[in-house]
C-alpha cells in the first residue's frame, strides 16, 4: 500500500512540475474555457503556478519518503540495519571473545 501511494504521489508531482506546467496550464484553461472554474484559473494564474509548485515539492518529498524509507525504520524502531562492514566487525569481535 505504501508503494502504491508513493507512486501515485510521484505521478501527480510529475504532472504538477513547474517545467511541465508551462505546457499543461494553457491546455487546462482551453478545456475549461467558458466555465466559472476556467475563468477563476485564468484570472489567478500566478496563484495556480505557486500552488502547483508547492504541491510538486511536497508530493515529491512524500513520494521519496514512502518509496525509499528503510525497512528497519518502518516499524518505528529508530535503528538502521548495520552495513556489511559493521556486521563483519561484530562477528570478528564475537569470535575473538569466544576463543
Amino acid at each position: 500500500m505504501r508503494k502504491i501511494a508513493g507512486y501515485l504521489l510521484a505521478g501527480t508531482a510529475l504532472i504538477a512540475c513547474p517545467c511541465h506546467l508551462v505546457l499543461l496550464l494553457p491546455v487546462v484553461l482551453g478545456l475549461l474555457g467558458g466555465t466559472a472554474l476556467g475563468a477563476a484559473l485564468a484570472a489567478n494564474t500566478g496563484w495556480v503556478v505557486a500552488g502547483a509548485t508547492a504541491y510538486f515539492a511536497l508530493a515529491l518529498a512524500g513520494a521519496l519518503h514512502l518509496l525509499y524509507r528503510r525497512a528497519g525504520n518502518a516499524k518505528g524502531s529508530g535503528r538502521t540495519p548495520p552495513t556489511v562492514r559493521e556486521a563483519g566487525d561484530r562477528r570478528e569481535k564475537t569470535e575473538a571473545r569466544s576463543s
